[in-house]
């Protein structure tokens, strides 16, 4: 094969020039093949790559973007990748973004979002096509910015729930339905006594706490006696355990807010000595791998992160391809769905022994 480009003293640049002269067609046949249009035939299209494949060719993205006024690259901003949930939530919109054509460019905002106005500039200075906010429990610290970009025309999703975000365009779970569900499962299982262990209410109306209270107060149990541990570590979550055991009428029930937490507290239980369900049931959250490793497997609640990614990249790519900035804003609320595993059973019929006090007959 001829030898194509310019040597410049470090290596060659290679241009669409030398590529079409190689392929015996205009630059401009070129550009579209290596472009993808549907103008150039499957077969020229795979000539002229493997051309610029063999010459070493490279895309100039800079220069591409400035003519096209596109990058194709949506940023994200997400809190942390040690929470499970978030590396899976990012997977996710990785092969969401590149089904439709465009990279993912990822910001991490903080364990508490501190960092969240910092990442919106700089993928602003980036020249992303549109952003994507995950909120977590600081809601959305850095909205003022995100109003921003929308003011200069950037394309802004929020994937969570934010207090007051009548302008931006928000897809979310429904987890208040999930937390209903699983305190119904809870009492159909014979349950009475149950204790959170977990964050603070933070997700407004759409709260798992909401719903799981509400389901406690729909069966007729008194949901402002309900036994709340805070916890958001492992150490938090060893002294909610303590604290259980020194009960004298022990929650027969535990209701993790996360899955994370669910998997400590079965860690902490059974350090102790205490079988899950038979000694004590517990639930989490989120439906994360992580909720099929442990033993036993997790009741929790499956908030489809697959859809949501799914549904906030459509959003966006529609506020960038189709709708109008100054249509109004978008809110889709997705449903969850109870899964129930080994983790979760009947109350025990001696829940304020321990095993080792307990009689048989």
């Amino acid at each position: 094969m001829q030898k194509l480009g310019v040597e410049t003293g470090k290596k060659e640049i290679v241009t669409l020039d030398d590529i079409a002269r190689r392929a015996g067609v205009s630059q401009p046949t070129v550009s579209r093949a290596l472009a993808d249009s549907p103008l150039i035939s499957a077969k020229t299209k795979a000539r002229i790559q493997l051309i610029a494949d063999e010459a070493g060719y490279q895309v100039n993205l800079i220069a591409r973007s400035l003519k096209t006024k596109s990058t194709r690259t949506l940023g994200l901003v997400v809190p942390e990748v040690s929470n499970p949930y978030f590396p899976k939530l990012i997977q996710c919109f990785a092969d969401a973004s590149r089904a439709a054509g465009y990279n993912l460019q990822l910001q991490l905002s903080g364990a508490y979002q501190e960092a969240e106005a910092s990442c919106l500039g700089y993928l602003r200075e980036a020249r992303v096509d549109g952003i994507l906010i995950v909120t977590s429990q600081g809601g959305l610290p850095a909205k003022a910015q995100a109003e921003a970009l929308l003011n200069a025309g950037v394309p802004v999703v929020v994937l969570g729930w934010v207090d007051e975000c009548e302008r931006l365009d928000v897809v979310m779970a429904d987890d208040a339905i999930g937390g209903r569900a699983l305190a119904r499962h809870l009492i159909e299982a014979g349950h009475t006594r149950i204790a959170i262990v977990g964050a603070a209410l933070h997700r407004g109306p759409y709260d798992r706490l909401v719903g799981f209270l509400d389901g406690l107060a729909e069966a007729g149990l008194d949901a402002e006696r309900t036994v709340c541990f805070q916890a958001a570590s492992d150490a938090d979550v060893e002294r909610a355990v303590e604290s259980w055991l020194t009960m004298s009428e022990r929650p027969t029930a535990l209701f993790a807010y996360r899955d994370v937490l669910a998997a400590v507290l079965l860690k902490h239980l059974s350090d102790r000595g205490l079988s899950v369900p038979a000694d004590v049931t517990v639930v989490g959250f989120d439906n994360i791998d992580l909720a099929t490793y442990v033993t036993p497997r997790l009741t929790t609640v499956d908030l489809s992160v697959e859809a949501l990614a799914s549904a906030a990249v459509k959003q966006i790519l529609a506020r960038i391809n189709e709708r109008p900035m100054e249509a109004a804003p978008s809110r889709q609320i997705l449903g969850t769905r109870l899964v129930v595993r080994q983790s979760s059973g009947p109350p025990p019929l001696q829940s304020s022994l321990m095993p080792w006090q307990r009689t048989t007959a």
